[in-house]
């Protein structure tokens, strides 16, 4: 047994150390998860927790209870798994993104790790779990002329570049227990971690008179906070199974470190200057309600729905861009997810027991730019592919299309399509065998 738990530890510990150096590497340079304007403010690009199976379902997490997969992001799903079972969840994907705004058009393409996860039982009513994932992620580029008249008699001719990159990531620890034969609670503890990096310059291009301004900001972001679930889950009748579940996170301040080092580049001199704080405390991750059901009808079919809150008014850190003005607020999010498959205990024909999976999703996001919400909005379809013909392990594949934002109020909107692909290895460690 010893050896057994030896093996679980080096076994993740390496994933663990991949995945991490992986994130790292990719962060050091241009940002590798997304590519967007509207990640000028607060802390990006929220990601969307959940396996790919789950985010085929149009990203239901709350609800979600299946022996066969890991549900990090309610900690209560973790105590459905077998005791003899040991599982391990890796993701890989891609971004593309297409810009649109009154006057132009972009486009990006990018290529990340998704996430890693394990999970194992340790007792029999107690299943922990372990994984690195991102949570938010920054990503722009975007220069502007001064197109005032006024400004270009005065100064001549101004270019501005806004530039911005990183974001955060999270090591999390979680836990499962079946407290009652129908209830189940859990809890995760994230420590996050990462940098938001934004440079800003200000050149002036036909005018010797002024000093171009160039001005970096780092914010180095440590901190440990934690997600409380439940879930509640019962048989209808003789087919058909209803489990409901939620999640609580209470608001976690993120104390940080902010380095700002200003240039001025002159005809006489240059001039730099360095301004260190460590006590920013407008940078937190919000207080978090989610609640969401999902309904199985035996083996065949399984539809779900979410709904998450959260209050991300006071929150202040932006990318001072002249272009759009910026306020946080309170964000609603609403998912919505089916699955369906043919014949899960047929195992003469194998696509017969490939799981079919679609999705919506609508956000009210936090962000109101140019005193306009921004809202967003995507269909997701999936497909698990079992590996083998008795145990779980599945490849999972999905595809996210939506839109964000508006070309109103001088904004952007953007198209974008994700693609995910996931292994989840499903395997048997600890059972004895017996010979006569």
């Amino acid at each position: 047994m010893l050896k057994i738990y030896r093996k679980i530890l080096i076994v993740f510990i390496t994933i663990t150390t991949i995945s991490t150096n992986t994130i790292l590497a990719q962060r050091d340079g241009d940002a590798f998860r997304t590519y967007s304007p509207y990640t000028l403010y607060g802390i990006g690009d929220m990601y969307r927790h959940g396996s790919v199976a789950n985010k085929a379902m149009g990203g239901i997490n709350y609800g979600s209870r299946d022996p066969l997969g890991i549900n990090s992001y309610n900690p209560a799903a973790l105590s459905i798994q077998d005791s003899l079972v040991v599982m391990f969840d890796f993701a890989a994907g891609s971004k593309n993104i297409y810009s649109k705004s009154a006057l132009s058009t972009t486009s990006a393409n990018t290529f990340y790790i998704d996430y890693v996860d394990f999970s194992l039982k340790i007792a029999p009513n107690l299943t922990v779990n372990a994984g690195l994932s991102p949570v938010s992620d920054i990503g722009y580029d975007i220069e502007r002329k001064e197109n005032d008249p006024n400004q270009i008699f005065q100064y001549g001719d101004i270019k501005y570049t806004y530039t911005g990159e990183g974001g955060i990531n999270q090591l999390h620890w979680g836990a499962g227990y079946r407290l009652f034969s129908k209830f189940s609670i859990g809890v995760n503890m994230h420590y996050y971690f990462g940098s938001i990096n934004r440079y800003h310059s200000t050149e002036y291009l036909t005018s010797t008179s002024f000093s171009n301004i160039y001005s970096e900001s780092r914010t180095r972001i440590s901190k440990i906070g934690f997600t409380f679930g439940a879930q509640f889950h019962t048989r209808l009748n003789s087919t058909t199974f209803l489990t409901a579940g939620a999640i609580y996170q209470p608001k976690t301040v993120l104390p940080s470190q902010k380095e700002i080092t200003t240039i001025t580049v002159g005809d006489i001199a240059t001039d730099t200057s360095l301004n260190v704080s460590t006590s920013v405390n407008d940078i937190f991750m919000p207080q978090t309600f989610g609640l969401g059901f999902t309904l199985r009808k035996t083996d065949k079919l399984v539809f779900g729905a979410d709904y998450t809150y959260q209050d991300w008014n006071g929150f202040n850190l932006d990318g001072s861009s002249h272009s759009f003005s910026f306020t946080a607020g309170k964000s609603h999010t609403y998912n919505f997810g089916v699955e369906y498959t043919p014949r899960a205990n047929n195992l003469k024909n194998n696509y017969k027991r490939w799981n079919y999976r679609a999705g919506l999703r609508y956000s009210k996001t936090f962000m109101t730019c140019n005193g306009h919400n921004i809202t967003e909005q995507s269909v997701m379809v999936g497909v698990g592919i079992p590996l083998t013909r008795r145990l779980g392990s599945k490849i999972n594949a999905a595809v996210e299309a939506g839109q964000r934002g508006t070309i109103k109020n001088g904004l952007i909107k953007e198209t974008f399509v994700t693609f995910s692909v996931g292994i989840n290895i499903f395997d048997i460690w600890f059972q004895k065998f017996q010979f006569n």
